[in-house]
């Protein structure tokens, strides 16, 4: 019969090249993949974008939105169709099932938006597919006070260059002001020479101009006429003439001014409280981010290499930095558990040559890992690091049952070669089902659905690799190693002294819960209870936040607030976070204008700062709470963030938006009295205040014009109208005509707006139109026809949304809603409990297969039940893990708890499988040969889930960098195998003998003479 332990050791030079090779392999594979903060990850949603520019959220919903929706309503397998309308914009977004094809759902949104018809002035819709690294690679800042035009500059030069580099998708710009000529209109002067805004304007623009006269012959060539005028700065548009209805001519400079300025910011952009310009950079799906990133620093070295216009680019994020750090810290941690792995085999084995032997099949089988890793096309990033580091301890677990396997044969005499012989071909099932059991377990990880199967398929993948690369280490070359290094074990070792201690004391206490079988049966059932209660005290959150030292906040102001009013906010703010000893520095966006304003603010905190994270954002809290007309809610910023954990948030259903206002404030107020809720708020604001102006059709048609002409007269006396581009040495200007920004600063002055007539001659716009006053809201949602209200609760720091969420639900059933009103929970707990049932389904498919595969092994099935038996009890080191170390149950801990499915029965199958070789092979009595082989597996029992736990530890502690991503998994596994390992060296014999079928027999014969030896006595002869 074939058997690759003998095989390995008749040819050493075959397995010797093979480790050469895989080594060689393993080296170019890692320099060849690509670096990722995670896995790649299509999320399954589609945007359709349209402006409408100067259109009320209500006008959008209407004439926009809903046309929309309806004509999206053709697009298949669309599993929830949101949209929110706001001023001058509608966004609707279809979500897909994670399988779908979203090439093809954009043809069929493509195909559906064709047949649209949307209001003339509305821009044809823009469609968008939502990636989950869309967002920037790196932002930028320029300080906007080093040129008097750095926003030309940025548009003109930086941002094309930008958009060169390969892989760069979108380059954005915020904050700034770009400089434009500025016609500035004498009123006086128009009304005297009869002109009009217009009159100017259209002379302005008609004052560039080319135009073809024809050709003609200059010797024997012929020569294209062409007729120019040019106007080369803003100065000679002074001079560009003006003809007057009397057939005289005048110039711009005797009806206006002719300025250089600044456009009114609506937006703008802070560094540390300067005035800049900040530019972020979003890359494609494939591009690679750190080399992207490599490549945008180049380009803004040469772009600082040009000192002459005194602007410099500053890079405030480089998220291939951000990646570099969290790959080094994951592979810090993997460092570090191989370094611990093998002291601890040192510590056992006590012989350099056995730990040298074990441990070499641990950088053999991470070598082999991302040899596979490389053929199947993955990145390195914290996941596949992270299956890696889970696998590490693992890694030996096979090697250490081989090498335990062979020591005993030696034992007894034999030499190395046959110590192989007996010892590695006797546990060979052994391992290959052990290793099978944590394969099978991690395979439904790799292959699950949604979010998750995206997120963690890179980790059940790695492992896969690793232990089947494990096992055959441990066939092939421990054995080979065993003969060619020729260990020898050390019996009065400092280890083997203290195992020999555990042993007999370990024996005394099998002996007794051999003989207390309903003893260790209730104190089982009890410590399932435990884990059971334990489970109701963990918070749980979608993603654990990661600590980077990163705060945001966000500012919402008051409704109607003006412009200085609210920047005066803003900048208040800004001194208190500058003031703050712990920020290394701060950046502030924000949107003024229009009746409403809101701003945010992004503090990156020193790395030696003197409080935590979460410490700053409630100091934070406390000193922005009395700020008056805003409200600023500030929360820690977070490396990956899916939601699930950073609020409370509930939504409100319903076809009639004014019952949905009046539920909105009955929930609110539940929400606010919620415990560890600090405010609460709705999507629904009180209205921005607006003046309508409604012309009437008649008056208007009396004089000769229309409800819209009048409007854009109107508009453009208030707002100006651009007349002409100029060229002007390297930079593009418009030329704006205007009036001055006080003329129509209050809503009296529309009372004296005159309206230009198309037969000429004015009349005051109160003449034709009314002007009232209203709310509007600043915007309306809703989500597969329905209008949604949100509201949302501010949480104090340690205050999980989930169980606030679930009080606040529990609350609600008390409160009487309007008819037509639904409450459920927000989309972020909807996105939880999806994704956690998709993990629970997977942890269903795991347990089952661990099961298949103990069947086929002991081909009984009363045995695999034994062996499953140490399942549900490793969720009691779990759970208590999870509750001792303040962890919350995330999906990386719930994959932690599938992964700790096949880990843990590892332990059972090798006390199992050696109790049956024992009673078939040597005819034990069920006793003894469960006795036997506790003691004799007690040894690799240990080492396995030692190595596997201290192999885990420097993650699970975060020693050597910060790998809060995969902590939850290292506890889980940590504590989960750590109480089973004890549970099980107990549990398992004295369920075994439950289950035997022998031993029933011989109680039942025993208990049998019992009563008849009771009887006999009872009835002398």
């Amino acid at each position: 019969m074939f058997s690759l332990p003998d095989f390995s050791v008749r040819r050493p030079v075959c397995i010797l090249i093979c480790v050469v090779s895989l080594v060689l392999f393993g080296i170019t594979s890692v320099l060849g993949m690509s670096m990722e903060s995670t896995p790649e990850m299509n999320m399954p949603v589609i945007m359709v974008m349209t402006r409408y520019e100067g259109a009320s959220p209500e006008e959008v919903d209407s004439m926009v939105t809903d046309v929309v929706e309806s004509a999206l309503s053709a697009v298949t397998g669309v599993e929830s169709m949101t949209s929110t309308s706001s001023e001058g914009s509608s966004m609707v977004m279809l979500e897909f099932d994670y399988s779908a094809d979203t090439d093809e759902k954009t043809d069929e949104v493509n195909s559906a938006l064709s047949r649209l018809r949307l209001p003339d002035s509305c821009e044809d819709p823009t469609i968008m597919e939502m990636r989950m690294n869309s967002e920037s690679v790196m932002e930028l800042n320029i300080d906007g006070a080093s040129s008097d035009n750095a926003l030309a500059y940025v548009e003109d030069t930086v941002v094309p260059k930008l958009e060169q580099i390969s892989g760069v998708a979108q380059v954005g710009t915020s904050g700034g002001s770009r400089k434009y000529v500025q016609i500035l209109l004498d009123e006086n002067a128009l009304n005297q020479y009869g002109l009009t805004m217009n009159s100017v304007a259209n002379a302005i623009a008609n004052a560039e101009y080319e135009v073809t006269l024809g050709e003609a012959d200059r010797g024997n060539i012929t020569l294209s006429m062409i007729g120019s005028a040019e106007y080369g700065t803003y100065q000679s548009l002074r001079d560009v003439p003006i003809t007057l209805g009397s057939g005289n001519v005048i110039h711009v400079s005797d009806v206006a001014e002719v300025n250089l300025a600044s456009r009114s910011q609506d937006s703008f952009s802070r560094q540390n409280g300067r005035d800049g310009i900040r530019i972020s950079i979003s890359k494609n799906q494939s591009a690679n981010t750190i080399s992207l990133c490599e490549s945008i620093v180049s380009a803004v070295e040469e772009l600082n290499a040009d000192t002459t216009l005194g602007i410099a680019i500053e890079v405030t994020n480089n998220s291939g930095e951000t990646i570099m750090e969290n790959i080094q810290s994951v592979i810090s941690s993997l460092i570090q558990g191989l370094i611990v792995a093998v002291l601890v085999l040192m510590f056992f084995f006590g012989d350099w040559r056995s730990s040298l032997i074990v441990a070499l099949s641990m950088p053999l089988s991470l070598f082999a890992a991302v040899v596979m890793m490389s053929l199947f096309d993955m990145t390195i990033n914290m996941m596949s690091l992270g299956g890696l580091v889970v696998g590490v301890g693992m890694l030996v677990d096979n090697s250490i049952v081989v090498m335990e396997s062979c020591f005993r044969a030696r034992s007894e005499g034999r030499t190395y070669a046959e110590s192989v012989h007996e010892g590695a071909n006797l546990v060979v099932g052994a391992v290959v089902a052990s290793t099978l059991t944590s394969i099978v377990v991690v395979l439904p990880i790799a292959l699950m659905d949604g979010m998750a199967g995206q997120l963690f398929k890179d980790v059940g993948l790695t492992i896969v690799f690793s232990l089947t690369a494990s096992l055959v280490s441990a066939i092939t070359l421990v054995p080979l190693l065993f003969v060619r290094l020729t260990p020898r074990e050390k019996e009065n070792s400092f280890s083997n002294r203290i195992l020999r201690r555990v042993d007999k004391d370990y024996a005394r206490l099998l002996k007794k819960a051999l003989g207390a079988r309903k003893t260790v049966v209730a104190i089982a059932l009890a410590s399932f209870a435990l884990s059971a209660f334990l489970f109701t005290r963990i918070d749980m959150e979608l993603m654990p936040t990661m600590d980077r030292g990163g705060v945001s906040a966000s500012v919402e102001m008051k409704t109607g607030l003006n412009t200085e009013t609210s920047d005066e906010i803003m900048t208040e703010i800004e001194g208190i976070i500058a003031a703050m000893p712990d920020v290394e520095s701060y950046s502030t966006r924000g949107a003024m204008g229009g009746g409403s304003g809101a701003g945010s603010f992004s503090i990156t905190l020193k790395d030696d700062r003197s409080m935590e994270t979460s410490e700053f954002v409630e100091e934070l809290r406390y000193l922005t709470a009395d700020i008056p007309n805003c409200y600023v809610d500030v929360s820690q910023e977070s490396a990956m963030s899916f939601g699930g954990g950073g609020g409370l948030t509930l939504s409100l259903k319903g076809s009639n938006l004014s019952a949905l206002e009046e539920a909105a404030e009955k929930v609110k107020e539940t929400v606010a009295a919620v415990d560890g809720v600090e405010y609460a708020s709705t999507s629904l604001s009180d209205g921005d205040p607006r003046a309508v102006i409604t012309v009437d059709p008649v008056l208007a048609g009396a004089y000769g014009t229309t409800p819209s002409s009048v409007l854009s007269v109107a508009s453009g006396k208030l707002n100006g109208t651009t007349a002409m581009t100029l060229q002007q040495d390297d930079t593009e200007y418009s030329v704006k005509v205007e009036y001055p920004a006080d003329r129509y600063e209050t809503i009296n002055d529309l009372y004296g707006l005159m309206i230009d007539l198309p037969g000429g001659g004015q009349i005051p716009l109160t003449d034709l139109a009314e002007i009232s006053y209203s709310t509007s809201p600043s915007s309306i949602s809703r989500e597969d026809g329905k209008y949604v209200v949100s509201v949302t609760g501010t949480l104090r720091t340690g205050v999980n949304s989930a169980s606030a969420t679930t009080q606040a639900m529990k609350a609600l059933e008390s409160v009487d809603l309007p008819d037509g009103v639904m409450v459920e929970e927000g989309s972020d707990m909807r996105m939880m409990n999806t994704e956690f049932g998709s993990i629970g389904k997977a942890l269903m498919v795991a347990i089952f297969l661990v099961f298949a595969v103990m069947a086929v092994q002991f081909e009984s099935l009363v045995f695999s039940g034994v062996v499953m038996i140490s399942v549900p009890f490793s969720l009691v080191g779990a759970f208590l893990s999870l509750y001792l170390t303040n962890t919350s149950i995330s999906m990386t801990s719930l994959i932690g708890l599938v992964m700790l499915v096949g880990i843990v029965v590892n332990n059972a199958i090798v006390l199992v499988d050696y109790t049956n070789q024992l009673r078939r092979d040597q005819g034990m009595e069920v006793h003894e040969a469960l006795t036997t082989a506790g003691r004799t597996r007690l040894r690799p029992i240990l080492m396995t889930t030692l190595t596997t736990v201290v192999g885990l530890l420097p993650m699970a502690l975060g020693i050597g960098g910060k790998v809060e991503m995969m902590q939850g998994m290292s506890i889980v596994v940590i504590g989960g195998l750590t109480v089973s390992t004890l549970l099980t060296l107990v549990l398992i014999p004295t369920f075994y003998l439950m289950f035997d079928r022998e031993d029933r027999a011989n109680r039942k014969a025993a208990k049998k003479q019992r009563r008849e030896a009771e009887k006999n006595a009872a009835d002398p002869v």
